[in-house]
């Protein structure tokens, strides 16, 4: 029988991830990218957004004398199976809620890139089932059902290739993990330390200051109006990072709000707010620094 080979484009996917993966890269231009973090977190995400393109914009199904073989994309997912281990293969349709993708459902396996319609193959080695999406689910089944009627072509070696799964998924892992390692890291009070020419802000955004660039240090209680964030991080009453005030000015801040005092050190470089969970801890802070300019 010559090869045959149905192929079907992830029309639904790519309407889907497109633009969000363009969303992500304006987001990062927008965000900036002088800040590591930053840069490491929205690289992660629009790079599992580019895999999933490459996996999600096609599916494509070949049929010989002894296998049937799928392949999504540019083949990261790829599976084989013999047309020996094949029980059956039927057209199907699969619920609004399945879905396109790579998961499990209550009738197996569903690999799929668009619409609904699949075909559903069970084999005769494990009992088990898996739906593969197509766009010509009746015209496969029939090819499908008279190669296993009429061979027994092919041993029952599954020839997979799960790479691609297994990389899509450490992405999507990655992508999940890294914020939540950021929201505990930016949530963490910032480290000060001094040496005799400088102090050091550790943590998200830090910096050193040298004390001979110092202009200007006091304490306020209350902070001046914030316009905007340009690169920075909000949670909660935290904020770090850089920021927008009213009237266009920049800053980097490491506060807590609405615990003052504040502490505003303006400098040769760009100004900076500071405070601590503690007051009395903040106001050492800044005697500290009196004290060195």
């Amino acid at each position: 029988m010559p090869v045959k080979k149905y192929t079907q484009s992830g029309i639904f996917s790519l309407m889907v991830l497109l633009p969000i993966l363009i969303l992500c890269i304006l987001m990062l231009f927008i965000s900036g990218i002088d800040e590591p973090v930053t840069i490491i977190i929205f690289s992660f995400i629009i790079l599992t957004f580019i895999i999933c393109l490459l996996i999600f914009y096609k599916l494509t199904i070949i049929i010989d004398d002894t296998h049937l073989t799928f392949s999504m994309g540019i083949g990261l997912v790829r599976k084989s199976y013999p047309l020996s281990d094949i029980a059956t293969c039927k057209p199907v349709k699969n619920s609004p809620f399945s879905g396109v993708g790579i998961h499990m459902t209550s009738s197996g396996w569903l690999y799929n890139v668009s619409g609904r319609y699949a075909i559903e193959i069970s084999f005769k080695s494990n009992g088990k089932k898996i739906r593969i999406g197509t766009d010509k689910p009746d015209e496969i089944s029939e090819v499908i059902n008279k190669q296993i009627n009429g061979s027994m072509a092919g041993s029952f070696y599954d020839k997979g290739g799960s790479g691609g799964l297994y990389l899509i998924l450490s992405m999507v892992a990655a992508t999940i993990i890294l914020p939540i390692l950021l929201i505990l890291f930016g949530g963490r009070e910032t480290e000060v330390t001094f040496s005799d020419s400088s102090m050091k802000l550790r943590g998200m955004y830090g910096l050193t200051i040298a004390f001979s660039d110092i202009l200007y240090a006091d304490t306020m209680l209350s902070l001046p109006a914030i316009k905007s964030r340009t690169n920075g991080y909000v949670s909660g009453k935290s904020l770090k990072g850089h920021f927008k005030l009213q009237d266009q000015s920049k800053v980097l801040l490491f506060i807590k709000k609405g615990i003052p005092p504040y502490i505003c050190i303006k400098s040769s470089e760009i100004p900076v707010y500071l405070n601590f969970n503690n007051p009395v801890k903040t106001r050492e802070v800044f005697s500290l620094i009196k004290g060195k300019i």
